[in-house]
């Protein structure tokens, strides 16, 4: 095996664990800095307006440059920044900080399968992007809990310090590692944007937009809901491992699923269990107090496998829709994705702080029906035309 790509993964990783993160970080970033969960939700704000928008410019402003300097200029601003925001002594340093950081975590993710396909020997493609993707996989199921407990028993500084570390260690190995000459996509961004032409392109994205929002304010502030529910912040790290287990099943099953079923039905199931999901955190108030563990681990189980399932079958679907444009068509779906986790964060943190945590998966209930309305009622339509 190509020692290079373990240098990719190990990057994967680390983005992915900061990632998965933050949610079960902001009541400590509440507590720490002064703000209400609500507030403290503008870290997450920041970070996928900064992913959704500023990706793609930057991508398509670098595209002369060459793989091997974005990859490692994108994972040395991930560890400058991450050990800013360990460092950070006031919210707005913090807010800002991991608002750059999701421009280096947005190229580094946008490029490093690209370069992983580029380097792998002939006939090893498949695996040289199994790897890289399985630590970005690992991350959920291992990096993220850990982290968590970290977090739990000492102090969310220290996570940052050591993410920062270990992104700058990456960032020198693939400076040094990776070979010259790999050239990045010269795709000017008109070009990219013009994929929005196809119609069910832009009901796609819709889909997606609606999904995320729905399933990202219970995700986003879980924090808030484990002590609505009278949880305690020890058991973070379990109800975030239960997450990572479902999005490991996920990684595994969701392919052969989409395959079996079509990835139109595909997506449609993931939609129709995200609604399971949200009915298992509305229930929550009124279970049981020794129910309501079980119950929460339950919700984040299945919401871990519905992301990563419905993730899958989408992407594929948005492939077979414009087959001649499908890194262009996905980065939408990325843009998609962030956008409707900025809403989420945006609109969670006002729901929380005026309502209350018990009121977050009812907001979501009817963007789960919209986005299945969306999805099954303005998508059909010849495929690759506008």
């Amino acid at each position: 095996m190509d020692s290079r790509l373990l240098w990719l993964a190990l990057a994967g990783f680390v983005g992915s664990t900061e990632g998965g993160l933050i949610a079960g970080l902001l009541p400590s970033i509440s507590d720490d800095m002064g703000v209400s969960i609500g507030q403290a939700g503008q870290v997450v704000l920041g970070y996928s307006l900064a992913y959704a928008i500023g990706t793609p410019l930057l991508s398509a402003l670098l595209g002369g440059v060459g793989r091997r300097r974005i990859l490692a200029g994108a994972e040395l601003t991930l560890a400058i920044c991450a050990l800013l925001m360990a460092l950070a002594p006031a919210f707005g340093w913090l807010v800002a900080a991991r608002t750059l950081l999701a421009l280096g975590a947005g190229l580094f993710t946008g490029t490093a399968l690209a370069t992983a396909a580029m380097i792998a020997a002939p006939g090893e493609r498949g695996r040289a992007l199994q790897i890289v993707t399985f630590g970005q996989t690992l991350a959920v199921l291992i990096g993220v809990p850990v982290a968590a407990y970290i977090a739990a028993h000492y102090s969310w500084r220290f996570d940052y310090l050591a993410i920062g570390v270990a992104a700058l260690a990456a960032a020198l190995a693939l400076y040094f590692r990776l070979p010259k000459g790999m050239h990045g996509d010269q795709q000017t961004l008109r070009a990219r944007v013009s994929v929005l032409a196809n119609r069910g392109v832009r009901s796609a994205l819709l889909t997606t937009l609606l999904f995320m929002i729905a399933a990202y304010l219970p995700l986003i502030y879980v924090g808030a809901v484990m002590a609505e529910a009278g949880l305690g912040r020890e058991l973070l790290p379990f109800i975030l491992l239960a997450n990572g287990i479902g999005a490991i099943i996920a990684s595994v099953t969701a392919g052969r699923l989409a395959d079996r079923v079509g990835n139109r039905m595909a997506v449609s199931l993931s939609t129709v269990a995200l609604l399971a999901s949200l009915g298992l955190y509305g229930i929550l108030p009124y279970l049981a107090p020794e129910l309501r563990f079980a119950a929460l681990l339950g919700a984040m189980g299945i919401m871990g496998y519905v992301g990563w399932a419905y993730w899958i079958a989408h992407c594929s679907e948005m492939a077979h829709l414009v087959p001649s444009s499908v890194p262009v068509a996905i980065s939408l779906d990325l843009t998609a994705l962030n956008i409707g986790t900025a809403i989420a964060a945006l609109a969670g943190g006002a729901i929380v702080d005026r309502i209350g945590a018990h009121a977050l998966p009812i907001a979501g209930a009817p963007l789960v029906v919209a986005a299945l309305a969306v999805w099954l009622l303005v998508t059909r339509g010849p495929r690759g035309q506008g």
